[in-house]
C-alpha cells in the first residue's frame, strides 16, 4: 500500500477547521507514525517517525501471549481529534503486557496518563478525559524500550525490551504469535518492500513450516526475515553496540556484540545465568525434547536482569555476515548465536553459521535497539 501525502487548501476550508487544521499541524512533528506501509530496514538510527500520518487514526495493535512474566507489547488506540473550539479528548491507551517487573504506560489526552498494571503478564488498560482547550500531547519521537511510534504514542511492537548496558535488548524471542503480528501487517508477508539491498532476492515472510500463532520462537525464518521484523518494530537485529553489523572477529568482545554483552557480561562468562559452569536444567538445553515457549525457563536470565533464553531454546540470527554471497548475498555466512536445544554447546560463546536465505526449525531471533 503506497503512502498517502495529504495537503491542506487553507483557502478553501472553512474558519473553524483551518483552526483545527492549524493546530494539528502544530503537532505533525511529533505526531508521525512508523506505519506499515512505510517501514524500511535499516542500519541507521532513524528512531523519529518515517511516515506521515492523519492524527486521530487507529494504530496497528501489537499484542500476543505472554509467558513467564514476559509482555509482548501494548496496544495504542487512536486519540480523538480536538473540537473546533480548541479542547481534546484523550482516547484511550492500552499498555503493554508487563514483564520482568516493569509496567505498561500509555498517556491520554493533555497532561493526562494513565499506567498499565504490572504483573506477571497481565496489561493494563485506562482511559482519562485531557484537559478543555489544550492540544492532545504527544510522546514522539520515540527510543528503547518502548520504541514505535503510533498515533502519537510511544509503543512497543513485540518482546519487551530490557536495559543491558547502553542499549536495550528483546527480553525474550520473538514468539510465533508475534511474528503473526507482522505477517499480518505485510500482506500475509508477501509485502517485501523496503528491504537492505543484501535481501532484495527475498520475496516472502512466510516462514517454513507449520502455522504461527502460540508462544514458543518463531523458526524456520531466514536472516532477511529476522531483520525486516525488527525494523518493522522500530528495533534492529542485534549487532555491533552502537550500531551496524558485528565483525566476525568481535563475536566474543562484550564491548563490540550486543548479544554476547548481554549473555557472558564484561567477564565473559560461559552461561547467562552466571559464571563458568553448568546448571542442568536453568535453560532449554540438549536434546531436551521439544522448543520451549519464550521466557519459560525463569533462571536462563542474562548477565542483565530481564534477559531470557540467550542460550539453548531457539538459536539466533545476529548481524554478522560475510560477503562470500556474490552479487545477491543470498548465501552470505551469517551467525547464530548460543545454540539451541538440540546442540550439545549452548554457551555465550557459541556460534554457527549459515548461509543468509537459510531456514531451519531451529533458527529464531530476537531484536536490539538501535
Amino acid at each position: 500500500m503506497a503512502h498517502q501525502k495529504r495537503t491542506l487548501d487553507s483557502m478553501s476550508m472553512p474558519p473553524a477547521l483551518l483552526g483545527l487544521a492549524l493546530l494539528l499541524a502544530g503537532v505533525s512533528g511529533c505526531a508521525k507514525l512508523v506505519g506499515i506501509e512505510d517501514t524500511r530496514v535499516t542500519r541507521d538510527d532513524e528512531s523519529a517517525g518515517r511516515g506521515g500520518s492523519t492524527p486521530g487514526s487507529a494504530g496497528t495493535p501489537s499484542a500476543g501471549t505472554s509467558n513467564a512474566g514476559q509482555g509482548n507489547g501494548g496496544a495504542s488506540l487512536g486519540r480523538a481529534a480536538a473540537s473546533a473550539g480548541g479542547s481534546s479528548a484523550g482516547g484511550s491507551s492500552a499498555g503493554g503486557s508487563s514483564g520482568a517487573g516493569s509496567s505498561g504506560a500509555g498517556s491520554s489526552g493533555a497532561g493526562s496518563s494513565g499506567a498499565g498494571s504490572s504483573g506477571a503478564g497481565s496489561g493494563g488498560v485506562t482511559s482519562q478525559a485531557g484537559n478543555a482547550g489544550s492540544a492532545g500531547a504527544s510522546e514522539c519521537p520515540c527510543s528503547a524500550p518502548k520504541p514505535t511510534c503510533e498515533n502519537g504514542k510511544c509503543v512497543v511492537r513485540g518482546p519487551t525490551m530490557a536495559k543491558a548496558t547502553s542499549y536495550y535488548v528483546d527480553s525474550t524471542e520473538v514468539s510465533k504469535a508475534q511474528y503473526g503480528l507482522f505477517l499480518a501487517a505485510k500482506a500475509n508477508g508477501s509485502d517485501t518492500s523496503g528491504q537492505l539491498a543484501e535481501c532484495s532476492w527475498n520475496q516472502s515472510y512466510l516462514p517454513d513450516g507449520p502455522a504461527v500463532g502460540d508462544a514458543r520462537p518463531i523458526v524456520n525464518v531466514d536472516w532477511c526475515d529476522a531483520a525486516a521484523y525488527c525494523a518493522w518494530a522500530d528495533k534492529r537485529l542485534c549487532g555491533a553496540i552502537g550500531g551496524g553489523a558485528l565483525g566476525q572477529a568481535d563475536l566474543n568482545n562484550p564491548d563490540k556484540g550486543q548479544m554476547y554483552s548481554a549473555c557472558a557480561g564484561p567477564d565473559n562468562e560461559r552461561y547467562p545465568y552466571g559464571g563458568f559452569s553448568l546448571e542442568p536444567d536453568y535453560c532449554n538445553e540438549y536434546f531436551s525434547g521439544s522448543m520451549a515457549d519464550v521466557g519459560k525457563f525463569a533462571k536462563c536470565e542474562g548477565h542483565y536482569a530481564g534477559i531470557f533464553d540467550l542460550v539453548g531454546n531457539a538459536a539466533e540470527w545476529i548481524d554478522s555476515c560475510d560477503t562470500a554471497g556474490g552479487a545477491d548475498h543470498s548465501v552470505d555466512n551469517c551467525q547464530l548465536g548460543g545454540g539451541s536445544f538440540i546442540n550439545d554447546m549452548y554457551t555465550c560463546q557459541t556460534y554457527f553459521d549459515s548461509p543468509r536465505n537459510d531456514h531451519a526449525n531451529v533458527f529464531g531471533f530476537r531484536c536490539c535497539s538501535k
